[in-house]
């Protein structure tokens, strides 16, 4: 009896003995599977950023504001000096990112399409260079120069942007200029002028808005001179403070 007991024990024995090392073999290998898969997982995470790095980048696109005017004049003799004032610019659209306007009292600013440098920058440059070949003025100077000058120009721009809002696009432009005789010591006005420009776009693109706004810019710089050309005294004016 004692012995029947003793070959029931052992084989009870030897079987929890199979029984511990298929347990350790079946865990060992879930083990393995798992170690599998988190590998599998982490290639393909690798794989699919590599992928992303790939895409190309989407670059920003600089644009000009500047108009160019065509034929130049030589101012006559006794023309008067012109200090040029920095040109302001609304807020609205002073910064270098490109503005539209989307709806009613609804405007927008596009990151990818901006101006080369700010509004007031370009708009203050072009204007002296499109003065100072006119004709109207010996010298068109800066506001910082030192030289002496008669007259004197500030501007502003109210609105520098592209309006998507309705069928028809359009590039909208807007100034207002004062005209100072700094002779006198009372910086008299001696003109003033508002002028808007709307251009026509066939399509919404960035590289058309910014064409459309140097037209614009360009016919009020013409209409600007025109009337300028038409204050009277103005050359007396200038050879009044020589």
């Amino acid at each position: 009896m004692n012995g029947k007991r003793c070959r029931n024990a052992a084989e009870r024995g030897v079987e929890n003995c199979r029984a511990g090392r298929a347990a350790r073999a079946c865990r060992s290998r879930g083990a393995v599977f798992l170690a599998g898969l988190i590998a599998v997982l982490a290639l393909g995470l690798a794989l699919s950023g590599c992928a992303g790095l790939k895409r190309p980048a989407v670059e920003k696109r600089h644009f000009d504001l500047r108009p160019e005017r065509g034929e130049r004049v030589a101012a006559p003799q006794g023309a008067p000096n012109l200090r040029l004032r920095r040109v302001q610019v609304s807020p609205l659209c002073s910064g270098r990112e490109m503005v539209f306007r989307s709806g009613p009292g609804a405007f927008a600013s596009d990151y990818y399409n901006t101006w080369f440098v700010p509004p007031a920058d370009m708009l203050s440059q072009g204007l002296r260079q499109w003065l100072d070949g006119s004709g109207l003025f010996a010298h068109v100077l800066d506001g910082a120069s030192l030289a002496g000058a008669s007259l004197a120009l500030e501007g502003t721009a109210n609105a520098l942007y592209g309006d998507f809002s309705g069928d028809a696009p359009a590039a909208v432009a807007e100034m207002q200029f004062l005209l100072l005789n700094e002779a006198t010591g009372h910086n008299e006005i001696v003109f003033s002028g508002s002028y808007e420009e709307r251009v026509p776009l066939t399509s919404e693109a960035p590289a058309e808005l910014a064409a459309g706004l140097r037209q614009g810019v360009a016919a009020i710089f013409a209409r600007l001179e025109s009337d300028l050309g038409k204050v009277p005294d103005l050359a007396a004016g200038g050879q009044a403070a020589r």
